[in-house]
């Protein structure tokens, strides 16, 4: 059975993270459009926490910026 670090691994950080930083930098019609005003600022925070490193957040924060990307990008969550 995968560990959840090992399941972890396998997650393209690096595409998620491109993405976001993408939708903060450029992507406003998407954030506009398909986030809250709180998930902006949630989402502004944690790159902005980040200094562009997902390592320097939790996984609770790591996966609550992927949550927020996949919305922004698709218009929902889930």
């Amino acid at each position: 059975m995968p560990t959840a670090f090992s399941i972890a691994k396998r997650v393209p950080w690096m595409k998620v993270w491109a993405a976001a930083v993408w939708l903060v930098a450029k992507g406003r019609a998407h954030v506009n459009d398909n986030l809250s005003e709180s998930e902006r600022r949630e989402l502004r925070k944690l790159v902005t926490k980040s200094k562009g490193r997902p390592d320097h957040l939790s996984q609770k924060d790591r996966d609550r910026v992927k949550t927020i990307v996949k919305k922004a990008a698709v218009g929902h969550s889930s």
